[in-house]
């Protein structure tokens, strides 16, 4: 059995989420208003700003999940699952 490879099974998250959100955002003005939801998890209303004086540091992080984004990361779950024991 191979070992599992954290930093490629990331990127299959990561890139499924992306992929599907662009796919979902193209496809969302065709759907009913009910599917076009959207949920945002984060720092949305403003970032945390560390001033030095000589160095300004700003943290933020926002999710922002729909259907689509679920979507493409089930299935990029799902590819990732399937071809990872090819070689």
């Amino acid at each position: 059995m191979r070992k599992i490879s954290v930093g490629i099974f990331l990127l299959f998250v990561f890139m499924g989420a992306i992929l599907g959100s662009i796919l979902w955002l193209l496809l969302a003005p065709h759907m009913p208003e009910a599917l076009g939801f959207s949920l945002e998890i984060g720092t949305t209303a403003a970032p945390w700003v560390l001033d030095m004086s000589v160095l300004t540091l700003t943290f933020g992080l926002a999710l922002r999940m729909n259907l689509g984004s679920m979507i493409g990361v089930v299935l990029a779950i799902l590819c990732y699952w399937r071809f990872r024991g090819r070689k």
